[in-house]
C-alpha cells in the first residue's frame, strides 16, 4: 500500500536515518524481526520507566530523581508515539495520493510540506534518546546533551525551519483536503478507507495534521519540568537551556502560522478587491494604488469600523491596517471597494473636499474625538495639506487599540525599531534551505537593524541633547520683524489701514515711495511667515531635543524647549 517510514529500532546506536531507508525500516517496538511490517502490525509502544526499576531501588529514590525519570520516559514514549503519527500520514495519506494521482506532486507539497524531514529529524531524536535509555540503564543521569543536539545550534534552526513549514501550512491544507473531500467521490471513499486503518487509531486525517504544532507546544513543558527536578547544577544548565531554545522554536513557529494566516487572508481580500474607482479617478493622490496588491503587505490589524465623511453622511467600511498603508474598503456583494467620497455635495475640480479610502502612514497621527469616546480621527498630510478622517469604532476598548495599532505602525515606518526576536541560528550549510523569506514569515520585509547599528545612530543623535538657547531664538526674530514693522509704519497700528501716506518716512530716512513702500511690505510679510514655519520646525526640534535627552539620561529640561 505504502512506503514504510524510517523510524530508529530500539537496539542500533544513533546515527542520522536518510530518505532511501522510509521503505524497508520497522516501526519502533517491531524489533527489525523478519516479515514484520509496520502496516501490518501496529508498534509496540516503548515501556515506561516504572516497568523497568525494581520496586525496591523505586521507593529509595528522592521524589524529585523518581519524577524527572518519569518526564525523561514521558518524553520518549511521547516522542515514538509523535514518530509513529508522522509516518502514519506519510504512509497512509501523502504517498497513496500521489500516487492515486489525487493531487499534483507540487500541491502534495503545499499540503505536507518537509514531511519526509520532520520524520528524520523526530527519528533521529528518538534514536538519541532510546541510545541513551540503553547506555545509562533505567536511571538517566544526564540527558542535557541529547536535548541541546535537537533543539540547539545548525540542528535546532534546520527543525525550526521544516516545522514552520509543517505547521504554517496547517490551515491551508485543512481546506485543501475539505474542498477535494466535497467536491471528488473518489477522493472522500479514499480518506475513509485509510482512516478506517488500525494504524489511524480511529483518528480522521483532520485530527493527525495538527500532530506537529501540538508537539512543540508540548516540548517546553517537559524539559522545564526535566530541569526543574535536576539538582546536578551543570546537568540543569543543559536542560533549561535546551527549554529556551524550544521557547523559540515555538514562537517562531507560532509567527509563522500567523503569517501565513495574514497572508492567505490578504489572499483573499486580494481577489476580491475591486479597483476600478481609483483607475478610473485623475486624483493624483490615487494615481499611485491603481495597480495596488496588499499580498506584498504586511497585515496589522483589521476590523469593521464606521467611515463618518460628514454630519450627515456615514459609510460602514472594513479596515485593513498594513504596514505602511490604511485602507477602508466598502463591501458590495463578494467585492471590496476602494472609493473616495466627497465632504460636499458637488466635489471641487481642485479635488480638496474628497477624501479617498487610501491612507500612507508616513504622516499619520491619531487624536480621540471629544464629544465621541468611541470615536478617533486620523489625520496625515499629502501635499503640504492636512486630511482629516473621522472613523468610530464599536465599543471604547476597540478605539483605544485601533489608535494604539496605528500611531505604533506610523511610529515603525519613522524610527528604526530595535530588534526583539530570538537570537538567529543559522541552518545547516549541508542542506538548501526549504524556505524563501516570504515563506518563512520575513514577507521579503526588511529585518530590523542590529543592536550595533542602533547603538552607532543613537550616538550620532546624542549630541543634540546639548543645553543651548535656540528655542527662543525664532521668538526673538519674530519680536525683531514686529518692531520693524512699526518703524517703518508708525501710524499703521493705531488709526490707518494701508501704506503710509506720501510725506511718511522713516526715521533717518528719506520719504519712502509708494512703490517702495509696497515693496517693503511685501517683503515683511514675507520674512514673517518664514519666520513663523522656523517657529513651527524648531518646536519640534525642541520635543526631539527632549526625547534623546531622556534617551541619553539626560533629562534636564532644555532652556526653550519646556
Amino acid at each position: 500500500m505504502g512506503l514504510e517510514s524510517k523510524a530508529p529500532p530500539w537496539d542500533t546506536p544513533s546515527r542520522g536515518p536518510n530518505k532511501a531507508s522510509l521503505s524497508h525500516s520497522p516501526e519502533p517496538g517491531d524489533e527489525g524481526e523478519p516479515g514484520r511490517s509496520g502496516l501490518e502490525l501496529e508498534p509496540e509502544e516503548p515501556p515506561g520507566w516504572r516497568e523497568l526499576v525494581p520496586l525496591g531501588t523505586l521507593h529509595s529514590l528522592p521524589k524529585s530523581q523518581v519524577k524527572r525519570q518519569e518526564v525523561i520516559s514521558e518524553l520518549l514514549v511521547t516522542e515514538a508515539a509523535h514518530v509513529r503519527m508522522l509516518r502514519v500520514l506519510h504512509d497512509l495519506f501523502y504517498q497513496p495520493m500521489a500516487e492515486g494521482g489525487f493531487f499534483l506532486l507540487e500541491e502534495l507539497q503545499n499540503i505536507f510540506p518537509s514531511l519526509e524531514e520532520l520524520i528524520e529529524v523526530h527519528s533521529l531524536f528518538l534514536d538519541r534518546l532510546m541510545k541513551r535509555r540503553q547506555d545509562s540503564g533505567y536511571l538517566i543521569e544526564e540527558i542535557g546533551d541529547v536535548l541541546l543536539a535537537q533543539f540547539d545550534g545548525p540542528e535546532g534552526s534546520w527543525f525550526q525551519k521544516i516545522s514552520s513549514r509543517f505547521c504554517s501550512r496547517q490551515s491551508f491544507a485543512l481546506e485543501q483536503l475539505k474542498a477535494k473531500q466535497r467536491k471528488e467521490p473518489r477522493f472522500c471513499a479514499f480518506v475513509q478507507e485509510a482512516e478506517s486503518q488500525p494504524r489511524c487509531r480511529r483518528l480522521q486525517l483532520k485530527d493527525m495534521i495538527p500532530t506537529e504544532m501540538q508537539r512543540l507546544t508540548k516540548y517546553p513543558l517537559l524539559l522545564q519540568s526535566i530541569g526543574q527536578n535536576t539538582e546536578e547544577p551543570a546537568e540543569r544548565e543543559k536542560v533549561e537551556q535546551a527549554a529556551e531554545c524550544c521557547r523559540e522554536i515555538l514562537h517562531h513557529v507560532n509567527q509563522a502560522v500567523r503569517d501565513m494566516e495574514d497572508l492567505l487572508r490578504l489572499k483573499d481580500y486580494q481577489r476580491r478587491l475591486d479597483l476600478s474607482h481609483l483607475k478610473q479617478s485623475s486624483d493624483p493622490m490615487l494615481s499611485e494604488f491603481k495597480n495596488l496588491d496588499i499580498t506584498k503587505k504586511k497585515l496589522v490589524h483589521e476590523g469593521p469600523l464606521t467611515w463618518r465623511v460628514t454630519k450627515d453622511k456615514a459609510v460602514e467600511v472594513h479596515v485593513l491596517l498594513l504596514d505602511d498603508l490604511l485602507l477602508l474598503l466598502q463591501r458590495q456583494d463578494d467585492r471590496l471597494l476602494l472609493k473616495s467620497h466627497s465632504r460636499t455635495l458637488t466635489p471641487t475640480p481642485d479635488g480638496k473636499t474628497m477624501l479617498r479610502p487610501v491612507l500612507r502612514l508616513t504622516s499619520a497621527m491619531t487624536r480621540e474625538v471629544a464629544t465621541d469616546h468611541k470615536a478617533f480621527y486620523v489625520i496625515f498630510t499629502w501635499d503640504q495639506e492636512a486630511h482629516i478622517y473621522e472613523l468610530v469604532a464599536q465599543t471604547v476598548s476597540e478605539r483605544k487599540n485601533w489608535c494604539t495599532l496605528i500611531t505604533e505602525t506610523a511610529g515603525s515606518l519613522k524610527v528604526p525599531a530595535p530588534t526583539s526576536r530570538p537570537k538567529h541560528r543559522p541552518s545547516p550549510s549541508s542542506r538548501e534551505p526549504l524556505l524563501s523569506s516570504s515563506e518563512n514569515g520575513n514577507g521579503g520585509r526588511e529585518m530590523p537593524p542590529a543592536d550595533g547599528r542602533m547603538e552607532r545612530i543613537f550616538t550620532a543623535l546624542l549630541p543634540f541633547c546639548r543645553p543651548g538657547p535656540e528655542g527662543q531664538l525664532a521668538a526673538k526674530a519674530l519680536q525683531k520683524v514686529l518692531s520693524l514693522k512699526q518703524l517703518l509704519f508708525p501710524l499703521e497700528e493705531d488709526s490707518r489701514t494701508g501704506p503710509p501716506l506720501e510725506g511718511d518716512g522713516v526715521p533717518g530716512g528719506s520719504p519712502l515711495s509708494p512703490a517702495q513702500i509696497q515693496e517693503i511690505r511685501e517683503e515683511l510679510l514675507n520674512l514673517e511667515e518664514t519666520i513663523k514655519h522656523l517657529e513651527e520646525v524648531e518646536e519640534e526640534f525642541c520635543r526631539l531635543r527632549l526625547l534623546l535627552s531622556q534617551l541619553g539620561e539626560n533629562t534636564v529640561p532644555q532652556p526653550g524647549c519646556t
